[in-house]
């Protein structure tokens, strides 16, 4: 069977959660993949859980987008920065490591490889495509942007592998985690449950184009967020968030990425690890998944597996520090 590969990476996404930990004001675990599809508020990512593998992943390098950009296309986290404008960071090291896009193309010259993301996130080059590359502005519209993908598959049906990075989701971070009738940018909560609704999207895409049979769906994201943890509480408090709304606030994803969880009835930390910007995304669906991976969940994984784990089901020559997780 001819395979075709679609990344999807969705910015800041966490894919898990310490079980442990519930929100007040939704009654649920802090917004993510797993703990959300659990409560069924994810039909289109239960669908990918229940068909395919999912893996409780962690970014143990900088938690950073353009440093997540490079452990997701390369495999490693080896990488050299410098601050660009005071406070984008970019990667100084060049293209010294061959990315899956690049070694998609290598190994299969014929099949067209392109990109589609957000301006801002595509600068460093990771995501930079053989084919066709598009990086529109900065926080550009998820749904748009998927339909620009959309658009250019449906016209070059001879595409091998297709990169979706959508970043409004990186939007919700220092704003409160559930509130009430308010545009899906502005609270964490109704900001996943839209990106399932692209899932959804992109999914019926594939299957009403007829490529569901030979595609491998991967989903992934950089890196989490902060909530309920000391970080979070802090970053709160700066900002002027009163303390009895500081159990509904979620911070963004500034280092120290290794925290302590916050005990909101004492009003102190505990030396209990959150880490919560490190607990990331990363499921493989589609109907070219092999029958005996289906229905799999892999307790650990890391950001830098994500690559290989690609060439590995696509048959592609691939090199990184990282190592298959099938």
């Amino acid at each position: 069977m001819k395979k075709k590969a679609l990344i999807v990476v969705f910015d800041m996404l966490a894919g898990h959660w310490d079980k442990s930990i519930v929100v007040p004001s939704t009654g649920l675990q802090p917004p993510n993949v797993m703990g959300y599809v659990k409560a069924g508020k994810l039909p289109a990512f239960r669908e990918c859980i229940e068909q395919g593998v999912f893996v409780y992943s962690w970014n143990n390098g900088n938690c950073n987008t353009p440093y997540g950009q490079k452990y997701l296309a390369s495999g490693t986290y080896k990488v050299k920065a410098e601050a660009m404008n005071g406070s984008f960071c970019q990667l100084t090291e060049g293209m010294d490591r061959k990315t899956i896009l690049n070694a998609c193309k290598e190994q299969y010259p014929a099949g067209k490889v392109a990109s589609f993301g957000s301006d801002a996130w595509m600068q460093s080059g990771w995501w930079k495509a053989p084919d066709a590359t598009y990086g529109f502005g900065g926080y550009f519209s998820d749904f748009l942007t998927t339909q620009y993908c959309f658009k250019w598959m449906t016209e070059n049906p001879d595409w091998k592998m297709t990169l979706l990075y959508l970043a409004q989701y990186d939007l919700t971070g220092n704003c409160p985690v559930y509130k009430k009738d308010v545009f899906y940018t502005e609270d964490k909560h109704h900001s996943l449950l839209y990106l399932d609704k692209i899932l959804w999207m992109i999914i019926e895409l594939l299957k009403e184009s007829g490529w569901w049979n030979e595609t491998l769906l991967f989903i992934a994201s950089d890196h989490g967020c902060h909530y309920g943890c000391e970080t979070a509480v802090e970053e709160g408090r700066s900002r002027g968030i009163p303390e009895k709304s500081l159990s509904n606030y979620c911070s963004n994803h500034q280092p120290p990425y290794d925290c302590r969880q916050w005990d909101f009835k004492n009003n102190t930390v505990t030396n209990k690890k959150s880490n919560c910007c490190r607990r990331t995304t990363f499921m493989i669906n589609g109907g070219a998944l092999p029958q005996d991976l289906r229905k799999k969940s892999i307790s650990y994984g890391e950001i830098i597996d994500f690559s290989p784990t690609i060439a590995k089901l696509m048959g592609i020559n691939f090199s990184s520090d990282g190592t298959s997780l099938v």
